[in-house]
């Protein structure tokens, strides 16, 4: 009797697991159909072969981060959240499922859920840049300059900050009670930036040009906080930015009180 419910136990376990290797051959089978859909173009046909092979295989996050990427791809923001939060239910433990959710909520302009989205991202890798990048944007963009100064500032320690970081990390001190240390920080971003410029053309070297010119007028605000007047002046003086005529004018005619209007500016 025992060696009988033995074997049909045996039997039983073998069954099952024939059945878990077979849908896990026929997700596989899915998710290259979802690959050669992309390529093609087919969204349709990539969404719905994603969809196929998370039925066929409830383990995998691949599935669902395919099935995320396509839906962000079309600009289906909210769809493409619900299925990495689905894929996350699965492997709650995964960094870049995390990141990435964060950069859809930062896309979809909800900074909070970002917020929460990288902070757990950080706690999986707390020496991640993406995500303390990522973190220290979703607190700038909630006006919270002294949380998101933390955040640039760590990313500056180990030298993993951004040409756009490091100059927005100088905004938020100038704005936050060190205009000097601002100052540096902006002139450095440029600095770099006018370096990246090397090897652009086009309508990309154009966009490199305008953000180098929105970087000289930071830098001449970090000069007018400090009441450097004179150079604040100069600077915006050779600025080609169809801003720059109003800020002489302000300079020239305001300068207290247009050094009272930057420090209570948000960066955003």
């Amino acid at each position: 009797m025992i060696r009988k419910v033995f074997k049909v136990s045996v039997g039983f376990v073998f069954v099952a697991l024939l059945f878990v290797a077979g849908s896990l051959y026929v997700s596989e089978i899915y998710m290259e159909r979802q690959r050669q859909a992309s390529v093609a173009g087919n969204v349709s046909g990539a969404i719905g072969a994603s969809s196929a092979a998370a039925r066929y295989n409830p383990f995998s996050l691949e599935p669902l981060e395919a099935q995320s990427s396509t839906f962000y791809s079309q600009g289906r923001n909210v769809n493409a959240v619900e299925a990495i939060e689905q894929g996350l239910a699965r492997e709650p433990n995964d960094y870049v499922s995390w990141l990435s959710l964060g950069n859809i909520e930062t896309v979809r302009g909800d900074y909070e859920a970002a917020e929460a989205a990288y902070r757990e991202a950080q706690r999986l890798n707390p020496l991640g840049a993406s995500s303390t990048g990522g973190l220290a944007q979703s607190l700038l963009r909630q006006g919270d300059l002294q949380g998101a100064r933390v955040e640039y500032e760590k990313l500056a320690e180990s030298r993993d900050i951004s040409t756009m970081g490091l100059y927005d990390l100088g905004r938020v001190q100038v704005r936050t009670g060190d205009p000097r240390l601002g100052y540096r920080s902006i002139m450095r971003a440029i600095r770099r930036a006018e370096a990246e410029l090397e090897g652009l053309s086009g309508a990309s070297r154009e966009n490199q040009e305008r953000t180098i010119e929105s970087m000289e007028l930071a830098a001449a605000d970090a000069l007018v906080v400090q009441r450097r007047y004179n150079e604040a002046y100069a600077l915006v003086e050779q600025n080609a930015s169809s801003q720059a005529p109003a800020l002489l004018q302000l300079i020239g005619t305001d300068p207290e009180g247009y050094r009272s209007s930057v420090i209570d500016s948000d960066v955003y």
